[in-house]
This record gives structure tokens, sequence and C-alpha cells, in this order.
């Protein structure tokens, strides 16, 4: 076979490629759309009523409790409650066998009768010897003598009128009451144990229900409003007050809000320095779902309720640790904020300064803008662009504290 010409391939390649790129020129070039303006969502800040607040977190404790104890060694004979009962002050929970305590008891009693026999026989000759030694018929040691021994036969009755009164104080622990008002607890040891043996067993506790205590602490920080509160009283009153009185909501691990009111009754003397806080104790009425162990969350009042600007927190940003808000103006441009935060309550962060109640704050869509650029902005209200209802007033607070490293939250 004779080898093609390189020229004549060439002009080959070329003749093939020819209308194939005229076919090519001929297509119409497919124009380029401008992307449009990146939508965002908008919203304006709500205006409501706020309540400045501090938030902590404490334990439920008993107002009252006593543990019933065995305060005398013997068996234990009846059990006069069942588990949980209402008892009051002085009613009957435990007997011991009280045969012994009251054998031990008549035989005190009849050791004090010798002794009070002794001391008859002890004052007559006393007298009697007196009388003699005014008429020189008796010696100086005889009556001395007799002295010693009368005082002896009044100090025997001493002992002996003690030793009766304890064995009736063992007789009367034979019979366990409650020294308080409240609700008992299951026995912890059956009838026919030896109780009391060695040491005091523990029997039962009784509980005082209708209020409790709840534990929590505070930073230093959070307690320096309340300090100033009571201050405030203090220069209103004749007398300083015993207690803070100061009022306080719980809440429950399962309850929305603080349902439960109480007042604070007690402040630790002083901060602990190694951790910061104070321990603080608030009083809450139990109203039968309250009880001694409990988990709960705290809130306290710092303040009176007033107006504030309040904004989704996701649309907040942080630059170089300060807050600040993107809105636009009356162009649709982006403008940059810079904004002072306060409390934080549900979603929504109240705004002290920086904005105005008519600006239109960007909500959603925040990843695609950046200041000076124009939007298209959809236009809602916060609630519904936070997915929240608007709520009553007087409900933002501030969170702060948790019982082993108390902070404050909003910043």
């Amino acid at each position: 076979m004779r080898p093609v010409p390189l020229v004549s391939a060439l002009t080959m390649a070329t003749a093939v490629a020819g209308p194939i790129l005229l076919l090519a020129g001929c297509g119409k070039e497919s124009p380029r759309v401008a992307p449009g303006p990146p939508e965002v969502t908008v919203s304006q800040p709500i205006q409501q009523m706020v309540t400045d607040y501090i938030k902590a977190q404490g334990t439920t404790e008993a107002i009252e409790s006593v543990e019933i104890q065995a305060r005398v060694a013997g068996w234990l004979e009846k059990i006069n409650f069942i588990p949980r009962a209402k008892v009051k002050k002085d009613d009957l929970l435990f007997v011991i066998d009280p045969r012994p305590f009251k054998a031990k008891l008549d035989q005190t009693k009849a050791d004090l009768a010798t002794c009070k026999a002794k001391l008859e026989l002890a004052e007559f000759n006393y007298n009697r010897l007196v009388k003699l030694k005014k008429e020189d018929f008796a010696a100086d040691l005889e009556t001395v003598q007799a002295l010693s021994d009368r005082d002896a036969a009044k100090a025997a009755i001493a002992a002996a009128q003690a030793a009766v009164d304890q064995a009736a104080l063992d007789l009367e622990y034979t019979q366990v009451r409650s020294p308080i008002n409240g609700t008992v607890s299951r026995n912890l040891v059956d009838v026919g144990n030896l109780v009391g043996s060695g040491a005091n067993t523990l029997l039962t506790t009784v509980l005082k229900e209708d209020q409790v205590y709840a534990y929590f602490d505070l930073s230093e920080i959070d307690l320096l409003p309340l300090a100033r509160a009571r201050a405030a009283k203090m220069a209103t009153t004749a007398s300083a007050p015993a207690k803070m009185d100061h009022p306080v909501s719980l809440a429950l691990a399962d309850e929305t809000g603080y349902p439960h009111e109480g007042s604070i009754d007690f402040v630790e003397t002083a901060v602990d320095p190694n951790t910061g806080t104070i321990r603080t104790r608030g009083v809450f009425p139990s109203e039968n779902i309250l009880l001694p162990g409990m988990f709960v969350r705290i809130r306290i009042p710092t303040g009176t309720p007033g107006p504030a600007l309040m904004v989704a927190e996701r649309a907040l940003g942080i630059d170089q640790g300060q807050h600040y808000l993107l809105v636009i103006n009356d162009k649709n441009v982006v403008e940059y904020r810079r904004v002072k935060v306060g409390l934080l309550e549900e979603g929504l962060r109240v705004i002290k300064e920086g904005i105005a109640p008519g600006d239109w704050v960007i909500v959603n869509g925040l990843q695609r803008v950046r200041p000076g650029i124009t939007v298209s902005p959809q236009r809602v209200t916060m609630d519904k662009a936070t997915g929240l209802a608007t709520r009553p007033a007087s409900t933002a607070s501030r969170p702060t504290t948790s019982p082993a490293s108390p902070a404050r939250s909003g910043h």
C-alpha cells in the first residue's frame, strides 16, 4: 500500500472539521443571568415589659426533721403508727418493753424510803446529843459524829431521789413519742428486736411537710442586687429586718415557668472565697408536691418591670467579643449595628442599646449577607420568625448559677 502524503492528510482533516466548526459557529450563545439580591428574613424587635431576674439551681430540704431514736435499751414491743401517717406532737409511735424499767423505778423508790428512815434516826440522835451537850453530858466528838451522820443521810436521800428521777425518765423513754407535728416515715425496726443496746437505734423519721427549704448558691455579683434591696429596705424602716424576706420562685424538673412562690429567709454570713459563692435559702409552701431532696430551679427578681426591646438570640453575632446585629435600611441595604445585650429568655434576648423599635433586624439568612450589600427582605413578626408565641410581661430572666460554679449569663 502506498503511504498517504502528510499534506493530503491535513487537507482531509480540514475538510472534515470545517463543516463541524461552521455548524458550531452558527449556534446562539446562552445569555448569562445575573443573580438577584440574596433573600433574608427580617423582623422588628418585640417590645414588652421585662423584669430582671437571677436564676440558680438548688435542692430542697425539710424545714424541720427529727430522727426518732431509742433512748433506752430494750425489746421493741409495739409500733403504733402506719408509714407516712400524719402525726402530732406527743403522739405515741413505739413502745419498748417497760417492765425492767418499772422494776428499776420501784427499787429506787424503796432505796429512797430507806434513806429517809435513816435520816429520821440521824436527826433524832443529833438533836438528843445537842441537848446533852448543853448540859455537859455529851462529848464534843459524839455531837460532831451525830452531825456528820445526819448530813450523810441527807446526801443519801438526794442521791436516792436522783436515782428515782432517772428510773422514772428511763421508764418514760420506753414510750417513744413524736416531738413535732409532721409526717412519719416507715419503721426501720420491727417488733421483737433489741433496740438501744450499745448505741441509740434509729427507729423512724418525722418530717414537717407543710413547708420546705430550697438551698442554692449565688455568685458574689448576683448577691449585690439583693444586698442593695435589703439596704434600701432597712433605710425605710425603724429597725433592721431579721430576715431577707425577698420574693423567690421555684420550678420542678417537669414544670414550665416558676409556679411556686416563696421568700428568701436566710443568706450566709460570708462569701466562700474558694468558690466566690454564698449559700442562700428560700422557704416555700410544700403544696403537697415539694418534697425534701428534690432538684429545683430558682428565679429571683432583682428589679421592677420595665420596657425592653427583644430580638431572636440567633440574630446576634459576636465580633471581637462584642455583640452585633445586621439590620436593613429603607433601601434594603445591610447595616452593621454593635449592640449591648441583656437578658435571655426562651430564645429572645433583650437589647439595651444599638437598635430602635422600628429597625428591621435580619433573623434568617445571615450567612448570605454582609454589611453594605442590598438584600431582598421578607418581613415577618419576631415571634413568627423564632417560632415563639408572644410571652406575658415580666418573664425575661437572667440565668446565672449552678450549685457548683455560679456564673452570669447574657453576655
